[in-house]
């Protein structure tokens, strides 16, 4: 996913940004992934210098 897929999506253009993360724990994952959106984005906003 992270090697191939990811940047593959990422480099066509067409589909937006995309992620992966794993998440096991069923009890933290709404939390989890809200920390994931959150850093995803920040890491987006450094790339277009913002």
């Amino acid at each position: 996913m992270l090697t191939h897929w990811i940047p593959g999506v990422d480099r066509l253009g067409t589909h937006g940004r995309w992620a992966f993360v794993e998440f096991t724990d069923v009890w933290q994952i709404e939390d989890d992934f809200a920390e994931k959106v959150q850093a995803e984005f920040d890491m987006m906003l450094v790339g277009v210098g913002i």
